[in-house]
């Protein structure tokens, strides 16, 4: 039995040629802030993925009344590629969810989301119409 087949056998994968892992973002925050914090940013830290995974980001904002519930996760998925996609739900007044989803293979560190603006703009000066908020659509 050649030496292959039997690591083969014993579970040892070997890399196909021409497939590397990719290098992703990774991280988590689950925290409440006031909305007048936001938006917020963060560091994420680095990981190899295995061979074959992509890279994901995926942010939830949720308001209920003065305050934003953030949810974050980054790092590694075997999902398939999604462009970047914005849903907005309104459960009533004051209180709505807000989530951003992103999964990408083209080059490493491609899921590279560091701040909740693709979600949250600040606010206009006092005086201007109505509030900026979800996604920076204003008057």
């Amino acid at each position: 039995m050649s030496a292959v087949l039997l690591l083969a056998l014993l579970g040892f994968i070997l890399p196909l040629p021409g497939v590397q892992a990719l290098l992703c973002q990774f991280g988590t925050v689950q925290h409440v802030w006031k909305v007048s914090d936001l938006p917020r940013q963060w560091t994420p830290k680095n990981t190899s993925c295995d061979s074959g995974l992509g890279c994901q980001d995926t942010l939830m904002l949720i308001e209920s009344g003065p305050q934003v519930s953030l949810v974050l996760s980054k790092g590694c998925t075997e999902a398939k590629d999604q462009e970047p996609r914005v849903t907005e739900h309104r459960m009533g007044p004051g209180l709505s969810l807000i989530s951003y989803t992103f999964v990408c293979r083209q080059e490493d560190f491609c899921n590279n989301l560091v701040n909740s603006l693709p979600l949250w703009a600040p606010q206009p000066p006092a005086g201007a119409c109505g509030r900026v908020g979800r996604r920076g659509r204003g008057c």
